[in-house]
């Protein structure tokens, strides 16, 4: 297996925060950002694949403005058990789970949570998401049964 630095590493790590705080802090530009132009956001929440910014804006715009996603909105994700898989130099798969706090019914509870599976790319000494894949286990908006 390829070995990746240390400092890429960490990296990567602040990649995933920087896109946790432009989501939770409503920071448009800061969460654009964390994907290359040519980037793909695939989200079992407001089901679908977005392609580049334009996409990836429309998807942003849609839970930040929708009534269905109020649940979602100012919470803060917690992102956990990261494990980055190295390919190349310059890409890398990356695995963590998250859980989503936010004020559900006047008080903290977990909105939802699941899994992340991206491909990290490094063009120009930069990381950002190539692909991010959510997986949504479980949210408090439609409970499942099970």
């Amino acid at each position: 297996m390829t070995s990746l630095p240390v400092e890429d590493r960490m990296l990567i790590h602040d990649l995933i925060s920087r896109y946790s705080r432009g989501l939770d802090t409503q920071r448009r530009a800061e969460f654009l950002g964390v994907f290359w132009e040519d980037g793909v956001l695939d989200s079992s929440l407001a089901g679908g694949e977005f392609a580049g910014h334009t996409g990836i804006a429309e998807w942003y715009d849609r839970v930040h403005s929708e009534a269905e996603f109020a649940p979602f909105l100012w919470g803060q994700h917690r992102p956990a058990n990261v494990i980055i898989e190295p390919v190349a130099a310059d890409t890398a798969h990356v695995w963590c789970q998250f859980a989503l706090i936010t004020r559900l019914d006047g008080a903290p509870r977990i909105a939802a949570y699941g899994e992340y599976e991206d491909t990290v790319t490094k063009r120009g000494g930069e990381w950002r998401f190539a692909r991010r894949v959510i997986r949504i286990a479980a949210d408090a908006a439609a409970p499942t049964s099970a």
